[in-house]
């Protein structure tokens, strides 16, 4: 009996290690894929081993997120130089220090083992494979092993964090971030279909008591989502719909003819980006959502706060620090919070010493509450403090709100915004913080005093003068008129405007900020009334546009009337161009048959708009948005420059706000999506892709156009080469050789390509754009002409 006890341990330790010799058997001498697209029976995958894409545009292996020592299996661009991952099958379960094996067994498993021969990944499938390939379109594909046509498995229906052309994307299919750039793991913010079984979108939080969404796609209209259409009118995709008996599923394509490399991400923090291949090894960012980075939920983590305003969006809280300071250096992976400096000290039997600080410049957090309506403040401080697991409270005269959790999705409101607490947050604090932070107050209460103390004195000797200048200006204010060349603008009423605008009934366009609409004047003038909506940055735009444009007169620049700043109401009266923006001449299709602008227009627009930029510049102003829509045309086809709510004083003391980019992304200079500092060298670009726009009149970023290079600079110096610089962008509507001159559109494309070179240094200056095009100033430059051979790929001598 006992004999035979000891036999099974025995069969069964036998039976383990003739498995293991058989695994270690396989993976030595089992036949390596070769660079080919196929993984065959019995077939492994190692270390420097891929398989390629017939196409060669996506290749599978093994890689490494920098520094990190963890090995994925994934499927990245192929000829991509910066490694762009699409795929990943391990993502939960990293290789550690070395790669491992990648391998097809003779009964048709597909399964991933470490260096040592431990299973880390496989396919959990009863139906077995004959072989497995990666196809063009970027699919890790298993074919069964009875029917050699049947897909047993494919990675579109595992995707991660990236949705390619032919995907399907759904509420049982959905894109999951990363953690952050070095580590693939499942983050926090998911993009699915609605829950709720609505046809759309939505992107949200997973947290650990559930998700919450943030933002919404809109109803699906039959060719788009209502709330972006956008991604519809770039005639560039197809968006499909399919619906199946458990779920609908969305995918897109290339249109025909449009021959580009896309994908959409879910980014680490939060946002979902459309990005294009347009020329070599760069991608492009064509759209993003939501625009507001704050916007997404809990960007920030436990315990931090969002300030869309500030490069780095996410601080913490005082008294607290990032839980990982090397991710938050990085700005990035923020939702992993913030953790307190010092814990809380809290006992059932003792009571505690904690105490709080009091916030008001920050929305309440938006976790669970709960709710005490009948105590006062007094009272609803020591039921926070009898709680260990109290975090905060806030007091309000509607009564007590406390909460027991991490505190997540705060965010630093500005005076005037909505999110602003109606009465003050306090939350929880150490004694020991408080102390710190009473003692730092107190220092900065005495310096404070004492620089009041000399600003009063200095005060007492210059209020003389400022009581002369108030009245001085009081009596200006009585002699201010509408004349648009006395620099001090007419002050209108809001009714002024509400009367003159027939209460805001003839919208001309308009933008994210605001509404333009046209209005006649009690004397008969008639002006666009530009109408800023109430919004956090609708201050900014406002004052930026009041010191740009209300104190600068140029002919080249939009005229200003005057201004209204009632309330909530703020308005802005500028002078009429009945001929509207350059855009609706070189876009709109259902006016190209009436509205056509011959050569000397064009050439007549493209000068004075540089003038006007230049004038800009000489001033110490970035415009920061210049595109065809912010080139206004009065009756004579005079362009004047507008859309100043992006205006930067000139140098290198200010970085851009990625969040605040709201133009179209195509005319944006490198160095804006590079996050590096701005300067005059920025508008540049954008005019010059604004110039050959003019030209060859289509978009810049229309990419349905067919060319044999889609990155529109790159087309422009091809036509070039091949001798085709006389049709540039041939309209059939303009008869180029009739009324132009050759050496004029030369001279102009020659421009267009020298101010769209990547390095700002190269681009020309805006006075060098003028003289080159009045012809005063060789066209034939070395930084020019080396811009084209770069783009055209051959000399053009």
């Amino acid at each position: 009996m006992e004999e035979s006890k000891g036999i099974a341990p025995r069969i069964m330790f036998f039976m383990r290690l003739l498995f293991a010799l058989t695994v270690i058997i396989q993976l030595k001498f089992s036949s390596a894929a070769e660079n080919g697209d196929t993984l065959s029976l019995g077939a492994s995958l190692r270390k420097n081993q891929t398989l390629i894409s017939k196409n060669s545009t996506f290749e599978l292996g093994f890689f490494s997120p920098n520094g990190t020592k963890k090995w994925y299996l994934g499927l990245w661009y192929a000829q991509v130089s910066d490694k762009t991952v699409v795929w990943v099958a391990n993502r939960d379960t990293p290789i550690k220090n070395a790669p491992g094996v990648l391998t097809l067994s003779t009964d048709g498993t597909l399964e991933l083992f470490d260096a040592e021969g431990e299973p880390v990944w496989s396919i959990n499938d009863t139906a077995k494979a004959s072989v497995a390939t990666i196809s063009n379109t970027g699919n890790f594909v298993m074919f069964g092993a009875e029917n050699k046509s049947e897909i047993v498995w494919q990675s579109f229906e595992h995707p991660v964090d990236t949705w390619l052309p032919g995907m399907k994307i759904g509420k049982g299919q959905p894109l999951i971030s990363w953690k952050n750039s070095m580590d693939p793991a499942p983050g926090a913010f998911k993009l699915l279909m609605d829950p709720t079984g609505a046809e759309r979108f939505v992107l949200q939080w997973n947290g650990r008591n559930g998700s919450v969404p943030y933002w919404e796609s809109g109803i699906w209209e039959g060719k788009n989502f209502s709330n972006i259409p956008e991604l519809a009118q770039n005639s560039i995709f197809d968006i499909r719909m399919e619906n199946s008996s458990s779920s609908v599923y969305f995918s897109y394509a290339n249109k025909r003819g449009v021959n580009f490399l896309s994908r959409f991400v879910l980014e680490s923090t939060g946002e979902i980006g459309l990005y294009s291949l347009i020329e070599g090894n760069r991608w492009s960012l064509f759209w993003m959502q939501p625009r507001d980075q704050c916007s997404v939920y809990n960007l920030c983590g436990d315990y931090g706060t969002c300030n869309s305003n500030n490069l780095q969006f996410c601080s913490c809280l005082p008294g607290f620090e990032p839980q990982d300071s090397q991710a938050w250096a990085a700005q990035e992976w923020w939702s992993s919070g913030c953790v307190r400096q010092t814990p809380l000290s809290c006992n059932a039997e003792n009571g505690s010493s904690d105490g709080f600080m009091q916030f008001t410049s920050i929305s309440s957090p938006e976790n669970q509450l709960y709710s005490y309506p009948s105590l006062t403040q007094q009272q609803c401080e020591d039921v926070c403090l009898r709680n260990c697991s109290c975090t905060g409270y806030k007091y309000a005269p509607a009564g007590c709100q406390i909460w027991t959790e991490s505190l997540l999705n705060m965010r630093n409101s500005p005076p005037n915004s909505p999110s602003r607490n109606d009465s003050a947050f306090f939350i929880r604090m150490a004694a020991s913080e408080l102390r710190r932070s009473s003692s730092s107050s107190t220092k900065t209460k005495i310096i404070g005093a004492v620089l009041g103390t000399i600003a009063a004195f200095v005060a007492v000797i210059v209020i003389f003068g400022l009581l002369l200048l108030r009245r001085r200006r009081r009596l200006r204010s009585t002699q201010r008129c509408v004349d648009s060349s006395n620099p001090l603008l007419k002050r209108f009423t809001y009714k002024e405007l509400k009367i003159a605008t027939k209460n805001f009934q003839d919208r001309l366009g308009g933008g994210e900020f605001f509404s333009v609409y046209k209005g006649v004047l009690a004397d008969k003038t008639p002006v666009a009334v530009k109408r800023i909506k109430t919004c956090m940055n609708a201050e900014k735009h406002f004052q930026t546009e009041m010191t740009t444009v209300g104190m600068l007169k140029h002919e080249n620049l939009i005229g200003i009337q005057g201004f209204c700043s009632e309330k909530s109401e703020s308005l802005l009266v500028f002078d009429y161009m009945p001929n509207g923006s350059l855009d609706s001449f070189l876009f709109d299709e259902s006016k190209s048959k009436y509205k056509v602008l011959d050569w000397k227009t064009r050439f007549g627009i493209a000068l004075g708009t540089a003038k006007g930029v230049a004038f800009l510049h000489q001033k110490g102003i970035v415009h920061c948005d210049i595109k065809p829509e912010n080139i206004l045309l009065d009756a004579d086809f005079c362009p004047k420059v507008t859309g100043f709510g992006l205006a930067k004083v000139a140098g290198r003391n200010f970085r851009p706000d990625l969040t605040s980019i709201r133009g179209t992304r195509g005319y944006l200079a490198p160095e804006w999506m590079s996050g590096l500092p701005i300067t005059a060298k920025a508008d540049v670009y954008s005019f010059g892709m604004t110039l050959l726009e003019l030209i060859a009149g289509r978009r810049n970023a229309d990419l349905s156009v067919e060319s044999t290079s889609m990155f529109f600079p790159t087309w422009a110096a091809n036509e070039m080469k091949r001798g085709n610089s006389l049709y540039l962008g041939e309209d059939e509507h303009v008869s180029w050789t009739g009324n132009a001159e050759v050496d004029e559109i030369r001279r102009a494309t020659v421009v267009g390509g020298w101010c769209v070179q990547e390095s700002e240094e190269a681009r020309p200056s805006m006075w060098q754009v003028i003289k080159t095009l009045e012809g005063t100033m060789d066209p034939h430059t070395p930084q020019a002409l080396r811009l084209l051979l770069d783009r055209g790929g051959k000399d053009l001598h």
